[in-house]
């Protein structure tokens, strides 16, 4: 089991629930990040922050991510739909 969290250091980090042990570290965000999610099979992480953008991560390369534009104002909540096709963001 996993857990994934926001932080103010502009990151989003995955960690070991039973150790505490970092496992992933996802750079790419200026600002804080304030929401993630897990997609249903595990193996991408959504991210919302304050720099006004979404970011879809694939966790197998933490470097490959997608940047999504658009919103106005600062990023408060995102969420992957059950089927993994969709993200819902709001701001």
């Amino acid at each position: 089991k996993r857990v994934v969290s926001g932080s103010s250091d502009t990151t989003a980090r995955i960690w070991d629930a039973a150790t505490g042990a970092q496992l992933h570290e996802l750079k790419g965000h200026s600002h804080w990040v304030t929401s993630v999610d897990f997609s249903h099979d595990g193996k991408r992480v959504v991210s919302g922050s304050d720099d006004k953008t979404v970011r879809i991560w694939v966790l197998e390369d933490e470097k490959r991510n997608l940047e999504l534009k658009g919103h106005r104002d600062d990023v408060n909540s995102v969420s992957f739909s059950h089927d993994r096709k969709r993200v819902v963001s709001g701001s």
